[in-house]
């Protein structure tokens, strides 16, 4: 049996080049598409047209130089239309030049094998009408299928990693689906026209169910972290709720000896001790204020809970922080940065025996473009530090991991491009990340 196919009329190929880019662009919010897109539509499509013309009069030597020329005109029109990074520039060329290899192939077997049964003098319409079908029905199957995630993201979160495995995938599939063109024709298993079309189109279809698969577990991904983000938006209510209550507590507890100290007050003769006794309790009042406002809501808990902590056991926080300033990092880090610090800082004083040198010191400031996050606890035992940047720890039993808090700090500074520093200078202890804004 020996069939062979007539091979893709070269303005078929245009077209499905053409409009795979179209589909890649309009898929992106209207913002990140340049202006005038249609008249550019226009124009890239006789440009690839004309291309495709200039390559089909080349030799069979110089085939794989036609190919790489069409390909890069398909990258020059989404590199003009698109405003996105190179990244995403990169993935949708990928996925476009897929597209429109398994739109022409499938499109052109399927009139191919319908030919047969339907008159000459109809081959034409024939033709005309098994193209518009097969393309449509694959532009309306790739722009509705639920690959795509709300605002696109599968489409718009490209990493550069993403990118190259794209540019990998892209020409992995397009090699095995041609690799039938290499054999003589007439061989039944590889170089028979009717092998090799089919090969092509299911190697094409397994090509874009890779990258499908890419896509879906972006979206996996982030409907994973949005979970992750939710869960701790509660944890955040639950840890606001917390910080009241135990705010309360020591406002209802401080309240009852108020009551007993005012009596005292009342009856005291002398208005020297009265005086001396008001300005306790008023120091007493200011003290006991555990509430933290910085902007930021959830530094806000987070600093309102261990302040209650430190008043309840007689450290002295002091806050001077502009949380807004922080509000370009993640939710989680936020929390890491900010627990692990000040944990840190609460069990080194914690140990000290006169509570007056129970100090911390919080600063969240901006300098130029600089976010520094700065907190210093008083020590009368510096630390040693460590190559330079992670001290000794202090704990005794050696059998159990530590130093898991300033060592997450020193990740969380690495995923946002900043800098840690460690510094111990005139019984201070002090740790700063400095992040660009």
């Amino acid at each position: 049996m020996d069939i062979n196919l007539p091979d893709i009329p070269r303005y078929y190929t245009a077209l499905a080049e053409t409009l795979a880019c179209i589909m890649m662009i309009e898929q992106l919010p209207r913002k990140q598409i340049k202006s005038k897109r249609w008249l550019c539509y226009l124009a890239f499509f006789l440009g690839q047209t004309a291309l495709q013309y200039l390559a089909g009069q080349f030799s069979l030597a110089f085939w794989l130089l036609g190919m790489l020329a069409n390909l890069a005109w398909m990258g020059l029109m989404i590199n003009t239309l698109e405003q996105t990074s190179n990244d995403i520039k990169l993935y949708h060329l990928s996925r476009a030049f897929i597209t429109a290899e398994f739109m022409a192939a499938l499109a052109w077997q399927v009139y191919c094998l319908g030919i047969q049964f339907v008159d000459q003098r109809y081959s034409k319409a024939f033709e005309l009408m098994t193209m518009i079908v097969i393309y449509a029905l694959i532009i309306a199957v790739s722009h509705y299928s639920p690959k795509t995630s709300p605002n696109n993201y599968s489409l718009l979160h490209i990493s550069h990693k993403s990118a190259l495995n794209s540019l990998l995938i892209m020409a992995m599939v397009f090699s095995v689906s041609n690799i039938g063109f290499l054999f003589p024709r007439g061989n039944f298993y590889a170089g028979n026209g009717f092998t090799i079309f089919t090969v092509r189109t299911f190697v094409d279809l397994c090509g874009l169910l890779l990258f499908s698969l890419q896509e879906n577990q972006r979206y996996e991904h982030y409907l994973q972290r949005d979970l992750a983000n939710i869960n701790n938006m509660f944890n955040t209510q639950y840890e606001q709720y917390q910080a009241f209550r135990e705010s309360n507590e020591i406002v209802n507890q401080r309240f009852h000896d108020l009551k007993h100290q005012l009596d005292i007050i009342a009856l005291e003769s002398s208005s020297d001790k009265r005086n001396e006794y008001i300005k306790h309790l008023q120091d007493d009042i200011k003290q006991f204020k555990a509430d933290v406002k910085t902007g930021n809501p959830i530094v806000d808990v987070v600093l309102t809970r261990k302040n209650a902590y430190c008043i309840k056991h007689g450290i002295t926080l002091t806050c001077i922080a502009n949380g807004r300033l922080l509000d370009q990092i993640d939710t989680m880090d936020l929390c890491s940065l900010l627990g692990n610090s000040l944990d840190n800082a609460i069990e080194a004083v914690s140990k000290l025996d006169a509570p007056e040198k129970r100090l911390i010191d919080l600063r969240i400031t901006q300098k130029g473009n600089l976010v520094v996050y700065n907190i210093r606890n008083y020590t009368e035992d510096p630390p040693k530090l460590e190559n330079g940047s992670l001290p000794k720890s202090t704990k005794k039993d050696s059998s159990r991991p530590h130093g898991y808090g300033l060592r997450s700090i020193e990740q969380i500074a690495e995923r946002y491009n900043a800098t840690m520093n460690l510094t111990s200078k005139d019984n201070w202890f002090s740790l700063t990340v400095m992040f660009v804004r």
